[in-house]
């Protein structure tokens, strides 16, 4: 569908793809998000954009969705299928967790039946499955370790450790005092040595207390000893532990067991998370950048309002500034829009916004313009970018952008979008620019969508006669000699080099003789160009100072009219008082 393949990253569609995996909380949400692509179902689309559409409604206007736990189940669950295999107290409480936290989103949602509908489609009638929760909270306290009443023998067992513990402890007690009665120990007091409790001793003293030497100090004049008469009570307490070890094992692998059958299931809930954190993520990601969700046209149409290109906008919230939106349409009337203007203009940025924006809907993402907006379903996406802008850097031989010319030229059709910048260039433009055209008038023939952007005048006087295609250019300040960034269709446009030398500071001879070098019919058509420009710009200004006009005299019309009213309504009440009080007057009279 994409050709070629590294379009998606010349797009930016890549970058996307990272500032939406950032949003997820499990590793599962962040390889399904590796996996987005354009669909060209459209069905499937539309419910993608809804599900996304809903989670950001859920997020900006409900309650939280209780997503304080979300573990990775899946891992669980295989370790599960194993005979024979048991699952560690953190791994089955790590289950128990995640699975509250499933239980408490699908109540959730049955809450909230039929309000999120698009949403509701991914839990697939799970049920709430009580029992393994059940399971794991009889054998497992609040902190994850196994409860000592798990077995009557694991209670047991855990009672006489503890007896142990207590009489090798007192034994060990009663030594110590003995030897510091003696003056045998050394500085310090009862330590842990090699897992075993032991009594710091002076060295010359180590052979008057009967035991086992585990450790000695740096300088040598401490030896840390274990009481023989306490050794075997500790060894006791050892013994004790390897059964409640065996023990432990033998619960945890009939839980594990009792769990099996439910393994099924359990994916079902993994798959259930990872969904909904695909999705969370993408929501999250459409109100970082005020997206909402277009009208989607079965037809391969555009009709972008109010677009902003999502990378740099972001970036233009970060530097607190300020992006030119885009309006553009492209439908069966104006396939091919071919947008000239200066150089830093905003050609490139223009044609890949609208790239990038089409492959963001067609992968079920919200976009960054006006929900008025409507984008079509495109079968194609063929491009050729090749430029070193700030978006994306790459440069292409003129042959790579042949063989791309050749495969466009061939394999596109009238539900193919086409995005080529910068269209002729890499070769000499007497040749350059007549290849072209020929491409242009091609790819014209085949009824082909697209956005092309360009400086050859040949292929703005072609595009102003050809049906189906329409000239754009990107609106250029000819006095302050800056771009503005305003797509306008309709007419084609400068590139104002030889504004933009003599900006930069050019010499006046260079330019003059740079003048003298150009045929004098492309120097009428540049001249024309710059001059439809200024008049343009002007048209544009005009509009905006009648439009202001316009309002401020409908909020004096409207101002009028109050007063009008509550002068009407001030001259009734007036005429009303008078003749009561005349009444008043010729009552008294009488």
């Amino acid at each position: 569908m994409i050709y070629p393949q590294n379009a998606i990253d010349k797009l930016g569609f890549t970058e996307i793809r990272e500032l939406i995996k950032e949003k997820c909380l499990t590793e599962a949400g962040r390889l399904m998000v590796e996996k987005i692509q354009p669909q060209v179902k459209v069905d499937q689309i539309d419910r993608f954009l809804r599900q996304t559409q809903e989670f950001k409604a859920l997020l900006l206007h409900d309650e939280p969705l209780p997503v304080d736990h979300i573990y990775p189940i899946k891992p669980l669950a295989d370790k599960t299928k194993l005979e024979g295999a048991f699952l560690s107290e953190d791994e089955l409480h790590r289950m128990l967790l995640a699975l509250r936290t499933v239980f408490n989103i699908i109540r959730y949602f049955n809450d909230r039946e039929g309000q999120y509908a698009n949403l509701e489609l991914l839990f697939e009638h799970l049920p709430i499955e009580k029992s393994i929760v059940r399971s794991i909270e009889k054998v497992l306290d609040e902190r994850g370790r196994l409860k000592n009443n798990a077995s009557r023998l694991l209670e047991a067992i855990t009672h006489e450790i503890a007896k142990s513990e207590q009489e090798a402890r007192k034994r060990l007690d009663a030594v110590y005092r003995q030897a510091q009665a003696n003056g045998w120990t050394g500085d310090g007091s009862l330590t842990i040595r090699e897992g075993r409790l032991c009594i710091p001793i002076l060295a010359e003293n180590k052979r008057k207390i009967k035991g086992l030497i585990h450790d000695e100090s740096a300088t040598g004049q401490t030896a840390y000893i274990e009481p023989e008469e306490v050794f075997h009570l500790n060894n006791r307490v050892r013994d004790l532990e390897f059964d409640r070890r065996r023990e432990v094992i033998r619960i945890l692998t009939e839980l594990t067991t009792e769990i099996r059958p439910h393994v099924p299931l359990l994916l079902a809930y993994h798959g259930l998370i990872t969904k909904l954190d695909f999705v969370r993520a993408k929501a999250l990601f459409a109100i970082d950048l005020q997206a909402e969700m277009p009208i989607l046209d079965k037809e391969g149409s555009i009709n972008l309002i109010n677009a902003r290109h999502p990378i740099l906008y972001l970036n233009s919230v970060k530097d607190k500034q300020e992006v030119v939106p885009l309006n553009i349409k492209i439908d069966s009337t104006d396939r091919i829009i071919l947008v000239s203007g200066p150089n830093a203009g905003g050609k490139s940025v223009c044609m890949k916004t609208v790239g990038l924006l089409q492959l963001m809907v067609q992968s079920g993402l919200l976009i960054p313009a006006d929900e008025r907006s409507s984008l079509g379903v495109f079968k194609q996406i063929f491009a050729d970018i090749g430029d070193d802008q700030s978006i994306e850097s790459d440069l292409s031989t003129y042959s790579a952008h042949l063989s791309k010319m050749k495969h466009f030229t061939t394999f596109a059709n009238a539900r193919t979008l086409v995005l080529i910048d910068e269209f002729g260039t890499g070769t000499d433009p007497q040749f350059g620019g007549p290849i072209a055209e020929a491409v242009l008038e091609q790819l014209n023939k085949k009824q082909v969508r697209g956005v092309i952007t360009t400086h050859y005048s040949n292929l703005k006087v072609y595009a102003s006669h050809a049906e189906g295609l329409e000239n754009a250019s990107m609106l250029f300040d000819n006095q302050k000699m800056q771009p503005l960034y305003i797509l306008q269709i309709g007419k084609p446009g400068s590139s104002y080099a030889f504004e933009i030398a003599q900006k930069i500071g050019l010499s006046d001879d260079i330019l003059r003789a740079a003048k003298q070098k150009i045929g004098v019919q492309q120097k009428k058509v540049d001249t024309l160009l710059v001059d439809l420009e200024r008049d343009k710009k002007e048209i544009v200004d005009t509009k905006s100072a009648i439009n202001r006009r316009e309002k401020e005299l409908i909020e004096l019309k409207a101002k009028y009219e109050s007063l009008s009213t509550d002068i009407e309504t001030n001259k009734r009440e007036i005429i009303h008082k008078a003749k009561e009080e005349a009444k008043l007057i010729l009552k008294d009279a009488n």
